[in-house]
């Protein structure tokens, strides 16, 4: 374990997932043999994953997207956050709008 919890955030590296919901600065590392062994302990409750090379993203987020994963990015750009799209599972920018529908 590296870090400290006195807000500057823990790095928990294990053999297998912890057995408790890392929050906060928290995050777990295990090793996998293969990207794709990865995508199995991706869930709903997975926000960001980081994928490094990038140019393997495209291969891994259809999957990740079909286990639950809101946003795949560039490992270390997860702080780079563009304006109007989702965050936490939902649009926020929607939330400043009444929305109307004018149907046929």
């Amino acid at each position: 374990m590296w870090g400290g919890y006195e807000g500057r955030g823990v790095v928990i590296r294990s053999e297998e997932p912890v057995d408790f919901h890392p929050d906060g600065r928290v995050v777990n590392v295990v090793p996998v043999a293969s990207l794709a062994a990865a995508v199995r302990h991706a869930n709903v409750a997975t926000q960001t994953v980081g994928v490094y090379p990038p140019s393997r993203k495209a291969e891994l987020r259809d999957a990740l997207a079909a286990a639950g994963a809101q946003r795949v990015v560039e490992l270390g750009k997860a702080i780079a956050f563009e304006p109007g799209l989702s965050h936490d599972g939902f649009q926020p920018l929607q939330r400043f709008v009444r929305w109307v529908n004018d149907e046929g």
